[in-house]
């Protein structure tokens, strides 16, 4: 029998079934990161306020194609959260800098490939818990689909925003945004 990836979580978690949030961290690399992010098809992208990144901190290899994703390359850390709200399950992933500051979170949409979101949390090496980390507002939300390609000897990372998505993805999105950036009617198409 088919069980649903939010009661799996919920059996993993027992917290997850009351308010408090089920939280995984994981180690992973800036490269496996790139590589994993266009399996997940249409994500809510949302960078977060932050200091500027340092050049020393960013990796060889890898480019944004634009600023708006440059603190994905920032990201070291991940920080996998699972909830069971009065309106359903939700998840996300924080990711984080070397420093344990927070660069980027990418919710799950019901438009989002389940299984290319299990194997990005897969593809991190499980770390014990980092101290808590502060909240910080996100500077905008993007619905996003993310490429990679090669250009001379680098992986370059690109984002084009997921036009089509399902009436509840819209909606899902929209309160997502709300919440995080304080934009109102915020309308995904």
């Amino acid at each position: 029998m088919f069980t649903p990836w939010w009661r799996q979580r919920r059996a993993c978690c027992p917290q997850a079934s009351g308010t408090a949030p089920c939280r995984r961290w994981l180690r992973i690399a800036p490269a496996s990161l790139v590589a994993a992010l266009p399996a997940l098809d249409s994500v809510l992208y949302m960078p977060l306020a932050a200091r500027g990144p340092e050049l020393s901190a960013l990796p060889r290899g890898l480019l944004a194609e634009t600023p708006q994703l440059a603190p994905l390359l920032r990201v070291r850390w991940l920080m996998a959260v699972s909830v069971i709200a009065v309106d359903g399950p939700h998840e996300w992933i924080d990711g984080l800098d070397r420093t344990g500051q927070p660069c980027v979170r990418l919710h799950l949409l019901p438009d989002t490939d389940y299984l290319g979101w299990d194997r990005l949390l897969a593809g991190g090496e499980p770390a014990a818990a980092m101290p808590r980390t502060p909240h910080l507002q996100a500077v905008d939300a993007y619905p996003l689909r993310f490429h990679r390609r090669r250009l001379a000897g680098l992986d370059v990372l690109r984002g084009e925003l997921a036009a089509g998505l399902s009436p509840l993805g819209r909606q899902l999105a929209g309160r997502i945004a709300y919440v995080h950036t304080g934009q109102r009617d915020r309308q995904f198409r």
